[in-house]
């Protein structure tokens, strides 16, 4: 045989062997009598979020609306994957079975990428470990004792605007609220006391913008880090960037230096991180101490690692809802009235003070937040990969240990089946008598996950946009900029968090 038909049987050997391992991958769940989205080479189901043209979770939701069966099969390139529907399964998945589901399945790389050893990417014991040792941080009494710092921030925010209103201008309030919400976490986490607003190029706004702007490099980690941890792997991508970790485990160290040296007490995050590296745990409400004799529990990599993961969830997915519930408040004048109102009664039940328990007191505005969380969940999607075989409740279905299940959760959220009017901003439906004898089946709520494995800081991030919004509605009145009269928000394909694409703007009027 002659080299060039040699080399053309090869390549139609290859190309037919190629063409065959495809046809094959792709008929995994028709081959288990599975319900599932014809896929497309070599993306599978995915090839929009991947071209940029649509978010992750909407080319879920999607997928999630093509059907009414409780699971659908689809693929993140040539690997199988199964979106979850039926709010029943999911409650399986996330918390009564959720010893089949302990990992998130993300990958990374700690040796090269220390930002990446935290509770959000750690697998197993490890993770289990982890957050056994974080979720006292998180108690009422330690956020009663944080609650002053981010009124403090919040002030500092009130000013800003108040001048800003004065001179009638459009404001993008998303980014005016990332740099609030940068200012009060950077002094949680870090204990460092920053003014993003008036210096928006600060070093801790930079690094954490740069964590989450939709650059192409940051759109294929989020992407693949999620569809494709295989190839994640493969191409070494990290967590976060070198410089954004070298800078955050430089600030660490330095104020970890001041601390121990000085003896300075201050109660936030960066305090209990100090108990957990000195003592391995965190000490009861009221007890701030650092001091022991034993080695050291944790590495200031470790450190920096839990505590920049408390930054960039509690800044972008705080404004993030900051800014939502404030375009809401706008385009619904009578839902803002209303939320006003409450503000000012339960303000004057507890003379006149701001203080935690007035604060969680605002039912109406509890609703308000709780609606924009349904409306627009920072997170569209999320999902578990299975660490031991598992057969679906009530179906003949098996997950196998190291498959991925996703679930959509603005699918869920804007579902009629569960929310009447799913489009609509209506708090009220967040009222106790309205939810009395509801459970998570009959009202799925996911903006922060559940079970095990839910949003740790959840309760923080709420208490810093009650917060905003409280300070700001008793002096401010929310409305819509022109671009947005009597149209709907167009959101940003390329973005790994919900965002408009051309922002969020209002007016801001002074009562």
């Amino acid at each position: 045989m002659s080299l060039p038909l040699f080399v053309a049987a090869v390549l139609a050997t290859v190309l037919a062997t190629a063409f065959l391992y495809i046809q094959y991958a792709y008929s995994f769940w028709k081959r288990l009598g599975v319900p599932f989205q014809k896929p497309s080479f070599p993306f599978g189901n995915f090839a929009a979020s991947f071209l940029s043209k649509k978010s992750l979770g909407e080319d879920l939701r999607v997928i999630y609306e093509s059907t009414t069966e409780p699971v659908i099969g689809m693929y993140t390139i040539f690997k199988p994957t199964l979106l979850i529907r039926d709010p029943k399964l999911i409650q399986h998945i996330l918390v009564k079975d959720f010893q089949h589901f302990i990992n998130r399945g993300f990958h990374t790389n700690t040796d090269v990428d220390p930002l990446g050893d935290n509770i959000l990417m750690q697998d197993g014991d490890k993770w289990r470990n982890a957050r056994t040792k974080m979720s006292p941080t998180f108690t009422s009494g330690k956020l009663k004792s944080m609650f002053e710092t981010v009124v403090k921030c919040g002030k500092t925010l009130e000013n800003y605007l108040d001048r800003l209103a004065v001179s009638q201008k459009e404001i993008e309030v998303r980014d005016v609220f990332a740099r609030f919400a940068t200012n009060a976490i950077a002094s949680i986490a870090f204990g460092i006391e920053i003014d993003c607003l008036e210096n928006p190029d600060h070093d801790f706004r930079k690094y954490g913008k740069k964590f989450f702007d939709p650059t192409l490099k940051n759109i294929l980690r989020f992407n693949i880090g999620i569809l494709s941890p295989t190839i994640s792997k493969l191409f070494g991508l990290r967590f976060a960037d070198k410089d954004i970790g070298e800078f955050m485990t430089e600030t660490v160290r330095k104020n970890l230096k001041y601390r121990e040296e000085s003896g300075v007490v201050r109660k936030d995050l960066f305090q209990l991180l100090m108990q957990l590296r000195n003592t391995g745990n965190v000490q009861e409400d009221g007890d701030w101490s650092t001091k022991t004799n034993r080695d050291k529990q944790m590495s200031v990599e470790e450190m920096t690692a839990h505590a920049y993961l408390i930054f960039i969830g509690g800044f972008e997915s705080s404004s993030t809802t900051m800014s939502f519930c404030a375009y809401e408040l706008a385009r619904n004048p009578e839902v803002q009235q209303k939320a006003y109102e409450d503000i000012v009664d339960t303000l004057a039940k507890h003379d006149g003070q701001l203080t935690y328990e007035s604060l969680n007191d605002m039912k109406y505005l509890e609703q308000c937040i709780e609606e924009t969380l349904r409306v627009h969940p920072p997170f569209e999607a999320g999902g578990r990969q299975c660490t031991k075989d598992y057969t679906l409740p009530d179906t003949n279905i098996v997950i196998k240990k190291g498959m991925t299940v996703m679930y959509s959760v603005i699918g869920l959220h804007y579902d009629p089946k569960y929310y009447t009017d799913p489009t609509k901003f209506i708090p009220e439906r967040h009222d106790k008598a309205e939810i009395a004898g509801k459970n998570f089946v009959e009202m799925p709520k996911l903006a922060f996950g559940d079970g095990p494995r839910n949003c740790l800081g959840l309760r923080l991030g709420k208490m810093q946009v009650k917060i905003a919004i409280v300070m700001l509605l008793q002096t401010l009145k929310f409305e819509l900029a022109d671009q947005h009269v009597g149209k709907e928000l167009k959101m940003n394909p390329r973005s790994s968090v919900r965002a408009a694409v051309s922002g969020i703007n209002l007016k801001l009027k002074k009562r």
